[in-house]
């Protein structure tokens, strides 16, 4: 089961996730979010990471010339993109920059059954799921259904996320069957602050119920 730590603010947080081995880590670029970092500052976080580990970048409705030099500066090996379909010029700039990217879909609160598209967007490498919120983009540490992405788990790989923990992981991971997660808030201690035990328990559960 591919793990995602999402939310990385300091060289601290980056060594509690890094000891429980995940695949991926993520920094948010966006300033009306408090896990908001610095691309300088991912960068410094990123030089001390183990090599293998995904440097994830989580970008809200920027300008093109920002999520190149932010992927440059701060070694990015990955790109995830809150926002609107991409404008037709920028797949070329994505293709030439050369990263893969997770393309996001939301999930409406009042949703009875999955209406999205079934295939990933345009050059998407993976599909990411969250519930739509009114408040800050992503999933605003909400729990919702997550059986409504299980039909889109058949054909995309699928990223869930939104509100997940220790204690709802197993459980969404039997009723989707993803490809992999992604945790912020539900290891926190406080908003941008990774907590070492939910970390753990998190990753033990994650392996428990995604190896069955």
């Amino acid at each position: 089961m591919w793990i995602k730590i999402c939310g990385i603010t300091s060289a601290e947080d980056a060594g509690i996730a890094a000891s429980e081995s995940p695949d991926a880590i993520g920094f948010v670029f966006y300033a009306g979010s408090p896990r908001n970092v610095l691309p300088e500052k991912a960068r410094d976080i990123s030089r001390n990471l183990p090599k293998g580990i995904l440097r994830v970048g989580v970008f809200v409705n920027p300008d093109w010339d920002f999520i190149e030099k932010t992927a440059s500066l701060s070694g990015l090996d990955m790109i995830q993109w809150h926002g609107p379909a991409f404008p037709e010029d920028w797949f070329l700039r994505i293709e030439k920059l050369g990263l893969p990217w997770i393309d996001v879909r939301k999930v409406p609160p009042d949703a009875k059954e999955w209406s999205g598209p079934l295939a990933p967007f345009r050059g998407a490498t993976h599909v990411l799921v969250e519930q739509s919120s009114a408040r800050l983009p992503g999933g605003n540490g909400q729990s919702w259904n997550y059986s409504l992405a299980a039909e889109l788990s058949r054909h995309v790989p699928l990223i869930l996320s939104g509100g997940l923990n220790e204690n709802n992981i197993g459980e969404a991971i039997r009723n989707v069957r993803p490809f992999g997660v992604d945790v912020s808030s539900g290891v926190e201690s406080s908003p941008g602050k990774k907590d070492r035990q939910k970390m753990k328990r998190f990753f033990e559960e994650v392996r428990r119920h995604g190896n069955t």
